[in-house]
């Protein structure tokens, strides 16, 4: 680990300015926000539930699992020693683009629960500041948002990852985030936390696995950088 880290890696200073917004935002724009997205057309529905679907996280983790099971019982003892290390690279990006999604969905489900925070489909009976804790109801299970959790890991993950891809994946992200709000379930203060919840445990994990040497490693200045399957080759 080195002497100091970049600042915006790391997972404490994430959740902290992330669940600062939140708490502005819902202080001053949570309602207006939920009244303005029971507006949103009909005609749009269809896309926005798709968009909300990818933030379970089942694509990626489907996709990994069975990378992950296939690598398990694949028989790698005939193969060159620079294939071996070339494909325990690839093991080794995969379980932890699954741990990050997974741990991520957990984290976001048990805090949930614990806070209890009425959805928007209660805001004629309850309104934005109603709060049930420990109701493990999904009513009261609004804060932070669990599909934008998994939304957050999966961005911070990749982008992570494969740098190149960081654009694409942050805006897919935030459109998961954006979607939860249009069709009714979260609450904008809901997904900004969800957001946080999701890349400060993904960023946890990185510094996990870049203290071990695998998928990450440090630049001079504290940041995180992804190895290459050249250079994993090089060190294992």
């Amino acid at each position: 680990m080195p002497s100091r880290r970049a600042l915006l890696e790391r997972p404490t200073f994430i959740l902290l300015v992330f669940f600062l917004a939140s708490l502005v935002t819902m202080n001053e724009a949570d309602l207006a926000l939920g009244v303005w997205m029971q507006s949103v057309p009909k005609q749009l529905h269809g896309i926005i539930n798709w968009l909300s679907d990818l933030g379970t996280g089942q694509l990626i983790l489907t996709v990994t699992g069975v990378i992950l099971l296939s690598r398990i019982v694949m028989p790698i003892g005939g193969l060159c020693r620079s294939t071996v290390r070339k494909v325990n690279a690839a093991t080794a990006i995969t379980a932890f683009l699954f741990l990050s999604v997974a741990g991520a969905g957990i984290a976001s489900a048990l805090a949930k629960n614990i806070v209890g925070r009425a959805r928007p489909e209660l805001l004629a009976v309850d309104g934005p500041f109603y709060f049930k804790p420990f109701a493990f109801n999904s009513e009261f299970a609004a804060f932070p948002s669990g599909h934008s959790a998994t939304a957050g890991a999966m961005a911070m993950s990749v982008a992570l990852t494969f740098p190149a891809l960081r654009p694409f994946v942050v805006a897919i992200g935030v459109a998961i985030c954006l979607s939860r709000q249009m069709i009714g379930a979260h609450w904008a203060s809901d997904t900004i936390m969800g957001w946080a919840v999701g890349a400060a445990f993904t960023l946890w994990l990185a510094h996990q696995f870049a203290r071990r040497q695998l998928v990450f490693s440090y630049a001079n200045d504290g940041r995180l950088l992804p190895l290459s399957w050249r250079r994993d080759a090089v060190r294992a």
